[in-house]
């Protein structure tokens, strides 16, 4: 069966929200958890938004699992 993964359950916050107010700002993941509790509770949704930061993606269609040891410092990168 195909998953779709587009929100932080916990917080009910799409990912589509977050982009574009991550770029803006200029957020890593810590300041995403800070600023929105987003990945900051169960934690789930933190390899979706470490690649949406990475990526700008808001929609993804497979399992991604937290690797230990990573933490992204990076901001959103502008649209192309």
């Amino acid at each position: 069966r195909p998953v779709t993964i587009t929100r932080c359950v916990c917080q009910r916050m799409p990912f589509a929200t977050l982009a574009p107010l991550a770029r803006e700002r200029g957020w890593t993941l810590e300041d995403v958890m800070r600023e929105t509790g987003c990945g900051d509770q169960c934690g789930l949704c933190r390899p979706y938004l470490r690649e949406m930061l990475r990526t700008g993606a808001t929609e993804f269609h497979e399992v991604l699992w937290e690797s230990r040891g990573l933490s992204p410092q990076s901001p959103v990168p502008s649209p192309q």
